[in-house]
């Protein structure tokens, strides 16, 4: 309950499944999600669900998928799914209606990998079409786009411990939307990466490229690092093409992966597959402060994270940092930030809990972009006195930097196995340029939390 006496709910649920139909043959994906998410990267960020209502939006998303995987008695393994996927996103009653957009996306993906056949050389390859389509907008017209990629992918072992890695493929792009979004130019073509792979022990994983894809330079990267047994290193980097609300209906997918590889380790009793808390974890673990975006339009990012975690028995202890820059034609948003969290288990039912974090936004809109379509801008031409030189120079004029630094300090107590309650206060701070877009927050929540 708020003080404009509205009951409001800030929901962030999910769920994924992976079904055996026929064991090596035939297998059935599915997923949904329904969460509160930013009206656009610049909107107000706060730990506190209370906070900015108005510029904020309720998403909604299920995936259906089903496929063929077949690994082969000499190390190799096929593939071919199909996904059908679908987000939902409701226009809220302030002012961003703008942003009820629905996405619907239908995906083929063939592949094959010959594994360890080759022994010391191993390819994989893919061909992938995708279909998207952005509509019901109450401002910006319907689009939609078309992508087949073709790529080959090899990897060759010179020892043990190190492999020469790349890739090279082409993408062909088709799509209707405005001309002041991504041009399909910049995303047809051909694309390549070239890097290595290094495992010097057990604790290390390193592999590292340099590319060019959608027109432009990148660094793909995955890096593991077991500090030890308690303390673990992760980072990755990496350039994509997609929706945002796309995005949102792709999330699950990794982990149905790495749940059947669990299972299907667990069935061959090979070496560690007894070890279920990561997977576990992954499947049911809950963030209150966890808060995607949705931007109108089609984007091609870079980004890149790191993080470092260590499990000390009662205590456990995060150090995060994340990078992304995008493009979506009209509007270049980069941003970057980072945090740090503590939990103590207090008792057998009592956990107490901290985190600091620092968020880093920088817009770019183009003037005239906007003159040219206003309503990719969430404005509307059909407002009553709406002069489009005169809004969109403020557009412009609000593209300042903004810096967000907030903390937080709670108790949690578990009442039933699953269900906690929680009492928190937070404390969040916004600097910018203009003062109209500066604010300061101070919070105290009291909630029941469920996981399931």
């Amino acid at each position: 309950l708020t003080d404009q006496a509205d009951v409001v709910a800030s929901q962030d649920v999910g769920a994924a499944s992976t079904t055996t139909i026929a064991e090596n043959w035939l297998y059935f994906d599915a997923a949904g999600s329904t969460s509160r998410q930013l009206a656009g990267e610049g909107a107000r960020f706060s730990q506190n669900l209370n906070a900015g209502r108005n510029q904020r939006v309720n998403v909604h998303n299920f995936a259906l998928s089903p496929y063929v995987n077949h690994r082969f008695s000499n190390g190799s393994a096929a593939e071919l799914r199909y996904r059908f996927s679908q987000v939902f996103i409701d226009a809220n009653n302030n002012n961003r209606a703008t942003f009820d957009t629905d996405s619907r996306t239908q995906e083929v993906v063939a592949s094959y990998d010959t594994g360890a056949a080759l022994d010391r050389v191993q390819v994989k390859l893919t061909a992938y079409g995708n279909r998207t389509e952005d509509y019901g907008s109450s401002l910006v017209n319907d689009f939609e786009f078309e992508q087949g990629t073709l790529e080959s992918d090899v990897q060759v072992a010179l020892t043990e411990r190190f492999a020469l890695t790349g890739a090279v493929g082409y993408d062909d792009v088709e799509t209707t939307a405005p001309a002041s979004f991504v041009p399909a130019s910049e995303l047809t073509g051909l694309y390549w990466r070239a890097g290595f792979r290094a495992q010097p022990g057990r604790k290390t994983d390193v592999r590292l490229e340099y590319g060019r894809r959608y027109d432009d330079d990148f660094v793909d990267a995955r890096i593991r690092y077991d500090v030890s047994e308690r303390v673990r290193f992760f980072a990755a980097a990496g350039r994509s093409f997609q929706t945002r609300a796309q995005a949102v209906s792709t999330q699950f997918e990794a982990l149905q992966r790495r749940t059947l590889d669990f299972v299907e380790d667990l069935r061959a009793g090979a070496e560690g597959s007894g070890d279920a808390e990561s997977v576990i974890d992954a499947l049911t673990r809950t963030v209150r402060t966890r808060l995607g975006y949705q931007q109108i339009g089609l984007g091609v990012s870079n980004d890149a994270n790191a993080n470092l975690t260590g499990d000390f028995g009662r205590t456990t202890l995060n150090l995060y940092g994340n990078y992304q820059d995008t493009d979506y034609g009209y509007r270049r948003i980069k941003y970057y930030g980072g945090g740090f969290g503590a939990q103590r288990e207090l008792s057998r039912r009592m956990s107490g809990y901290a985190n600091v974090f620092y968020r880093h936004v920088k817009t770019n809109s183009d003037l005239n972009a906007c003159l040219a379509d206003p309503t990719i801008f969430r404005l509307d031409p059909n407002e009553p006195g709406f002069d489009v030189n005169v809004e969109c120079a403020n557009v412009v004029a609000s593209d300042p930097d903004s810096d967000t630094v907030g903390g937080r300090l709670g108790i949690a107590y578990r009442l039933y196995q699953n269900v906690s309650a929680f009492g928190e206060y937070s404390h969040t701070e916004r600097f910018s340029p203009r003062p109209d877009q500066e604010y300061g927050e101070n919070a105290v929540t009291l909630g029941v939390q469920m996981e399931f």
